[in-house]
């Protein structure tokens, strides 16, 4: 018995078998392990991309916007991501849809988006969004013989954006002729109607009153789509160090500009004082004149002034305005006021510094007949960037506030 106890002790032929036995769940799990560790890499890979994709947008929207608040980026920031790394397809039933519902409100719970705003003196705004994100990738089976069932990962992003002031000299040329007294297509949100008087009696003058729609004015729109171009332009520059603007208004005559100062506080002053009602014909000749004259290279008043500043260059801007065609004193268009303008703007767009960049005008034609769109296209430097074409107040508003935007900033630097 011994003998044959001693034999089976020191024999080796079934070892294979029995370790076989021993490590094959071991062996797979470990093959699990590296499946799932494939698996979650890639994953991961994509929901970065979704990410950095999220942080890159609310800090552009930021920068683009101007105004949007640290919220309104995070909400933004927060959906764009989760639309991504939630995506339905068309096909899903309605089990994954609930189980990609149930992952939404997880990956929601487990991200946070952080958005900040900075301003400096020569960066007008830089804004910074951050997040982090962790989630749940399930395992599969094999890995789950060595007790996992879910990896977790986090991934973070950054990402920064500037609204980059630009310094520049820029002049208004600016149409109070008496057309510009009229009604647009919007009604006053603060005094929606008015009292309108009319001849109520066929057979003798009797006046009586009626309730109309109290339309804002062109003048007023005016005046008001300005303040959205120096609210833009104040942003841009808060410290007072890189813009500055000037302006002259016109009807049938040349009226007294408003020469070129730091900020735009002079600017306001002038356009608030347009008068209400204007009158009068329309030559921008004596404007657009003075508006060259201002900013022509030969004239060194503005390269000192921004010389002062350090600024060591500068871009030079005119905005031309009209609602109507140059008439002069007339009801009638006038072509040698026409080809006069013409002439001063082909001056001004040839007059190049010494960087070699000329002065670039934007033109707007305000709810303005043919002939006058004519003109203010040829004006502008370039008909998609530079022309203008607004029919009603908040046209008008949104063209101010684009062309304050366009000069005022150099661009959006976007890191990660």
């Amino acid at each position: 018995m011994q003998a044959h106890f001693s034999r089976l002790m020191r024999d080796r032929s079934g070892n294979f078998g029995i370790m076989t036995a021993i490590m094959l769940p071991v062996l797979l799990g470990v093959a699990g392990m590296a499946m799932d560790v494939t698996h979650a890499l890639d994953e991961k890979n994509r929901m970065q991309g979704f990410a950095d994709a999220a942080t890159l947008a609310a800090a552009s929207a930021m920068a683009d916007k101007g105004t949007m608040t640290a919220q309104e980026a995070e909400a933004l920031a927060m959906n764009a991501y989760i639309t991504q790394s939630t995506a339905a397809d068309a096909d899903e039933t309605a089990e994954q849809k609930a189980a990609k519902a149930a992952k939404e409100a997880e990956l929601r719970k487990d991200t946070q988006f952080a958005a900040t705003t900075t301003t400096s003196s020569h960066t007008a705004a830089s804004y910074d969004v951050r997040m982090t994100s962790s989630y749940n990738i399930p395992m599969n089976g094999l890995s789950a013989v060595l007790g996992f069932k879910t990896l977790r990962v986090t991934i973070e992003s950054k990402a920064a954006s500037a609204r980059e002031g630009n310094a520049l000299s820029m002049y208004l040329a600016l149409d109070e002729s008496g057309s510009m007294a009229w009604d647009t297509s919007t009604v006053d949100p603060l005094n929606p109607t008015k009292q309108e008087p009319y001849n109520c009696n066929p057979n003798w003058w009797e006046i009586c009153y009626r309730t109309v729609p109290n339309y804002i004015s062109k003048m007023a729109s005016l005046k008001a789509a300005a303040a959205v171009m120096f609210g833009e332009l104040d942003k841009a520059d808060p410290q007072g160090e890189l813009i500055r603007v000037g302006a002259d208004s016109y009807d049938d005559k040349t009226k007294k500009e408003q020469s070129i100062q730091w900020g735009t506080s002079y600017v306001k002053t002038y356009v608030n004082k347009l008068p209400e009602p204007p009158d009068g014909g329309t030559d921008a000749s004596g404007a657009i004149a003075n508006a060259f004259n201002a900013l022509k290279k030969a004239n060194a008043t503005e390269k000192t002034a921004h010389d002062g500043k350090k600024n060591t260059s500068f871009e030079r801007f005119i905005v031309l305005m009209t609602d109507g065609e140059m008439t002069g004193n007339s009801a009638s268009w006038n072509k040698t006021l026409d080809e006069k303008v013409r002439g001063i703007c082909d001056q001004a767009k040839a007059d190049k510094d010494a960087g070699g960049n000329p002065i670039k005008i934007y033109s707007i034609a305000f709810m303005a007949p043919q002939k006058g769109k004519e003109l203010l296209e040829y004006c502008s430097s370039g008909k998609d960037d530079y022309y203008y074409e607004p029919n009603n107040m908040t046209q008008l508003v949104q063209s101010f506030g684009e062309i304050a935007r366009k000069a005022a900033k150099t661009g959006t630097r976007l890191t990660n």
